[in-house]
This record gives structure tokens, sequence and C-alpha cells, in this order.
């Protein structure tokens, strides 16, 4: 049975609504508690965390956080209490007497305290603690945790085979649980952050009647995001302790250098042989300058630097060793090279190199993924995955557009994502806690959408539900609503959609009381406006009205530096759907880069799919991706790609070099790939075998 009376049951203490700031600062140096009680006048109203004093420079701010009272569940003194899983599920739980005068409150710990102290409530005591969403170490006296829950173990990712008979101090704070377990104190908020886990503990002892310390129990709150952005921090600035590990644990020489080619850190993997003396005094010299004094050439850090692109080279050292080094340039978010990593291995006397080359391989992609994985972090809160120039100067629209309510028009290409833009301009903006609702203008037949968009009052038309309908205006009042297809939309309700934009108001069908709206309206359409309203097929008073805003989302083919982001991007999400763990090859991705994805990213999107669902293996290469794009469906004559600025006679041999290739695969015969190419039978085998020769020194090299 368990009873709470006046002797197990904390004060409540108080402080006027008009209190300021500082008042309340030196009631809490006085008394040290969670909650802090508000009174008006000579009645309590309601309660406030104490931890989030700290962020307020007036009481008053704070007050809009208060919990009142009435929400709050309570039971009475002296009596049993009806339902203990109840009084789990709560912050704090207030304590009336028969009177139901308040006289004290209690927290969580203090009722999980108070099941331990009855033996006859231990099997309840277990069954709550496996099912409650708080992670719960029990610990003894002695410091071994003799007991915990599934979360618990979740929390700080462990299973129950590490966690028994294992000290709590090889967990948590060592210096907490002896402060606990030695004073009887009850220590709270304490952070945790290691590579393995980010959590919240709060320490409290387990008391015997005679206030011995018996024990303790510590709950735990997981915090994933604290320790995935403390992570990120630690990344960025090149201080993170945990990739100091990693880099002393990879089989390569690691070294990190700096934009003009200093060295700034190295692993403790040092090649023998390879560098003279101790290579702490190298830190903050030029490595560049080690190949014009003879050490070793080619210099992998030169090439970076000039190519601004990962270099992968075969060093000799003035010796004669070899040494494999792969340098790959890590960009800042103006897409200024910052940082260089070079992975370096001595392979003179290997005979394992085609397996160190997948190491290599691993190790570079990791550091792909990391970058990617940083950006994704950065735009977490738009969910749009893009790196391009064109993108980001559209979000920088959209996030000025979005603290307004002007009606937006959105154009673009079909499959470009316009209603991914529309969500942002929704999530960016101060609607964002509102509904957002989307309608398909070509979607809904002409009889159904008038009463779709604006509903229609009881007995309005036969069949018409006889309650009546709420149209989508009103179900979005407050919010955004996005009208799709616009272009689609009969003539007939474009001159009723006019009136709604001019007057915010909407009429029901069959109804004669206008109704006032809120609604920001978003429309999108593949189709050119103004070509249709000079064919008479679209209001031009109607076009003006939603060509408030408008924003041209470009097509992939526009922006091709968004096709390797967005590939890794759909691969990882299906690879987490289908457990696998499907890789794309490097050849495979230039592919992708080089398509004009006339299906724009949901083309994309389908190929990746595709092309998981349909590989043999666990990586994805350029031939099967070849097969799944639609090449016949091009127009043969589009004009080729660049992504990057190079010298003209590169660019002219890198598209000399794609054009044959492609000839080659489609047409399988030098003949036909000279006829469809315009020049004669011998010139293109003569490219053809001197490509495949290239390529073939080139893979020999890797």
């Amino acid at each position: 049975m368990l009873v709470f009376t006046a002797e197990n049951i904390r004060p409540i203490q108080t402080v006027s609504i008009c209190a300021s700031i500082s008042e309340v600062q030196k009631h809490l140096q006085r008394h040290k508690d969670r909650y802090l009680f508000v009174r008006e006048d000579d009645e309590i109203v309601g309660f406030v965390k104490t931890r989030n004093i700290k962020g307020y420079e007036d009481f008053s701010s704070l007050l809009e956080e208060m919990t009142p009272l009435n929400r709050v569940y309570s039971i009475t003194c002296g009596q049993q209490v009806p339902d203990v899983y109840k009084l789990l599920g709560e912050d704090i739980i207030l304590v009336r007497d028969e009177n139901q005068v308040l006289c004290g409150y209690l927290q969580r710990d203090d009722i999980i305290i108070e099941l331990l102290r009855q033996d006859e409530t231990i099997d309840l005591f277990r069954t709550i603690l496996s099912s409650i969403p708080l992670g719960i170490f029990v610990v003894d006296r002695k410091g071994y945790i003799i007991n915990y829950n599934a979360e618990g173990l979740r929390m700080v990712k462990m299973d129950a085979e590490q966690i028994q008979n294992v000290k709590a101090s090889e967990i948590f704070g060592a210096e907490h649980i002896d402060r606990v377990l030695s004073t009887g104190e009850t220590v709270l908020n304490q952070l945790h952050i290691t590579p393995r886990m980010g959590i919240l503990a709060d320490y409290s002892p387990i008391l015997n009647k005679e206030n011995e310390v018996k024990g303790m129990i510590i709950i735990v709150q997981d915090l994933p995001m604290l320790e995935e952005l403390a992570m990120e921090l630690d990344y960025v600035k090149g201080l993170n302790k945990d990739l100091n590990a990693i880099l002393s644990t990879v089989y390569d020489e690691i070294l990190v250098v700096d934009n003009e080619g200093r060295l700034l850190r190295f692993s403790d993997n040092k090649m023998s042989d390879f560098w003279a003396g101790d290579m702490n005094e190298l830190i903050g010299k030029n490595l560049v300058e080690f190949e014009e004094k003879g050490l070793f050439k080619p210099s992998v850090t030169r090439l970076v630097l000039e190519r601004k692109k990962k270099v992968s080279v075969i060093q000799e050292t003035a010796q004669g060793r070899k040494v494999l080094a792969v340098g790959t340039p890590v960009f800042d978010e103006q897409g200024n090279l910052d940082r260089i990593v070079i992975a370096s291995r001595d392979i003179t006397e290997t005979t394992k190199l085609k397996s160190e080359l997948k190491q290599v391989r691993r190790l570079s992609e990791q550091y792909k993924k990391e970058l990617v994985d940083l950006k994704k972090r950065e735009m977490l809160n738009r969910n749009i995955i893009y790196c391009s120039p064109k993108i980001e100067r559209i979000m920088k629209d959209i996030e000025k557009v979005a603290r307004f309510s002007s009606t937006v028009l959105l154009t673009g290409e079909s499959g470009v994502g316009k209603e991914v833009f529309a969500k942002a301009i929704h999530q960016l903006g101060p609607r964002s806690s509102k509904p957002f609702l989307k309608i398909n203008c070509g979607a809904i037949p002409e009889n159904l959408l008038e009463s779709e968009l604006f509903g229609y009052e009881k007995g309005a038309f036969t069949g018409a539900d006889p309650k009546g309908k709420i149209g989508y205006f009103r179900q979005a009042d407050k919010g955004v609503l996005f009208l799709d297809e616009i272009a689609e939309m009969p003539l007939s309700l474009q001159v009723k959609l006019l009136r709604v934009l001019q007057e915010r108001e909407v009429i029901p069908v069959g109804g004669i009381q206008p109704i006032p709206i809120d609604v920001q309206i978003v429309a999108a359409t593949n189709k050119n406006l103004e070509q249709l309203v000079e064919k008479g097929l679209f209001r031009e008073d109607l076009y003006y009205r939603l060509n408030v805003i408008p924003i041209h989302i470009p097509p992939l083919r526009e922006r091709p530096e968004d096709i390797p982001p967005l590939a890794y991007y759909f691969l990882q999400k299906l690879n987490e759907t289908h457990n696998t763990n499907i890789q794309l090859a490097p050849d495979a991705l230039n592919l992708l880069e080089v398509y004009p994805w006339p299906g724009n990213v949901r083309e994309l999107q389908n190929v990746i799919e595709r092309a998981v669902v349909t590989v043999d293996d666990d990586i994805i290469v350029a031939d099967q991706i070849y097969r799944l794009l639609q090449w016949e469906k091009l127009n043969t004559k589009s004009k080729p790609i660049i992504t990057n600025i190079m010298p003209l006679p590169e660019a002219l041999e890198v598209v000399e070099e794609q054009l044959i290739l492609l000839a080659m695969e489609k047409y399988k015969t030098t003949t036909m790939a000279a006829k469809m190419l315009g020049i004669s039978q011998s010139s293109v085998s003569r490219k053809y075998q001197k490509i495949m020769q290239k390529r073939a020194e080139k893979s020999k090299i890797v």
C-alpha cells in the first residue's frame, strides 16, 4: 500500500507573481528546488521549473511557461494512492489534506524512493521500472549497479551483460556518486557527454527510516541532439578528441594540412624512413617545400591546392621508397578550400595492395560522408538537400519570404521538388505551427474542386454530406495552402479564387454569408502562365495576384552540383529502410552527373531506387546506371554540361572522351559510332584505344 504523509512530502516554496527576477534568484539561493510555486494574492496559481530561470531577464517572461495548478494531478495526504502508474507519468504530484488544502508536493524520484522502501511493492516497482520512458539505474551502498531498466541500457548504449557487476562510477560521474553516498544529498541536472552518449542525470539517495543512505537512484534523460551538436562543433574546429583517436587507430598515416599547405596535425602511425626527425617539429611547416628540397615527389598537397579536388598519387622518396598518398580537400560553407586530409601508406614491399586500397577508399568515402552529414545538419530545419549556388540563392529568398505572408508562385519543371520548397516556406515562417495543406488542382474533377476548396453548406447539392463540409481554405486558416498545378484550374473557378485572394474571405457552395480567412497562398506550376494568359486559358488578373513573389526552381541539369548529395541522400535512406549497405561507385556517380535528368529530382530518386533493388553486389557501378537511364528519349542535340572551370583544351578532351565512350557503349562498333559522331572510323578507333589505354594505366596506379 503506497501512502504519503507529511513526513515524506516536499514543502511548497512560493514567490509573488509580481516578484522581480532578482528577488526570485535570492529566494532560490535560500531554497534550492526544481520547482517554484507562484502565488497571486494569497492563492497559489501554478509553478515554473527553476532550471529555466537563467535564460530570462525578467520574471514576467518566465511566467508565460508557468504550468497552472488546475492541470496538475493531486492525491490526498494519508490515504492510499489509487494509481501508482499515473503518479510516475507526471513531473510533480500535488498533495492535499482531507479538506483539499494544498500541503506539499512530490517529485517522480520521491515516489520511486518510497516504492523501494516498501517490500510489498517490489514486483510493482519492477514492472514500473521496465515501462517508464526514463533511464533508471539502482545503485547499492558500495556503488555497484544492482538494477536498471531497458531505457537506461539504451541511453548509455550498453547491454545487460556489459553492465553486470559494474561500478556506477565507470559510466556516470564518480564525484556525484561519492557525494550522494557520503552525504545523502541530491545532485540534479548533471550533463555527461562522451563519444558514446549524451545524457542528463539526476542522483538521488535511497534512505531508510533512520535517514541512513542505503544506496541511490540515477535517473537518466537522453540528449542526442546535444551530443550531435557538440561533436559537430569539435569537428569544424579541428579539436575533437574522438577524431584524434580515430586518426590514431587508422592503419594509414593521416595528415591534416591548412589551405596554404602547412601541417596542422598528424596521426600516431608514422611511416618509417619517410619523415626525418620528430614529427612535432614539422607542425606549422609547409609540406610543399619538402618536394622542392627533394625529400619526395610529387607533392600531393601541391596538387590538391592547384586542382581543388581529390588527388591520388604514387610518391617516390629520395631513398627510393614508394608511398600511395590520397589528398582529400575539405571546403568551408563558402566553398573555399579550408583543409586537406592526406592518407599515406608505404606500398614498397606490400603484397596486398588491392585490399589495402579498398581501405583507403573506405576512408575517403568516410570523409566524404562526414562532409555530407555536416551539410545535412546545417540544413536540418530546411529538409532540402543541395550544394549548388542556385538553390542556395533560392533558399535565402525563401528565408526572407517566409517571414511575411505574401502570395508565392513557384515555377519549374515537373519533378524539381516544388512541394518541398513550399513546405520550406511554411516551416521557416511564423505559420509553421499552423496547418500546411496541399491540393492538386489538376487531379480533382471540376465539379468537385469548388466544394473541396471552398466547402459547402448542408443540402447544397444532391449527395452532399447533410452536415456540410469545411473547405481547404478554412481548414488552412492561419496556415499555408499549397495550390499545386494551378494552371489546371478551370476558368470558372479562377474567378472565385481571385475573389478569395482580393477579399480574404470565402463563400461556401450553397451559402450566402462570406467567412473571413487568413491563409498564405503558395501556388505552383510547370507551365508558362504568361503564354496561357495570351491564349486566354488563364485569367490575367489572377496571374498578377499569384505572381507577387515569383520563385523559379531550376531543373537538375542546370545545377549538377546537387546530383551527388541527392544521390547519396536517397541511397542512404534506402539503405536504412531495407537494412542494406549498398554503395555508389565513383564511375557511376560521374555518369549521374553528366545525364541531363529530364524528370529532375523525382527521376534521380527513381533511378537510385531501381539500382538498389536490381543490384547484384553491394556496389552500384556505371554499367548498371547506364542501363537504367533513358538515353533514347534525350535530344541528341542537347549541349554537354561542364560543372567546373577548367582550361579549354582539357574541357574539349573531357567532352570528346565522354562522347566516344557513350557512342561505343550504345552502338558497340567503331563504324556506327563514327557515323553518329560525324568523324572517320579510324579517328574513333584511334581515340577509343587511347582512352582505354589511359584508363588501364590509371587502374594500375589505383
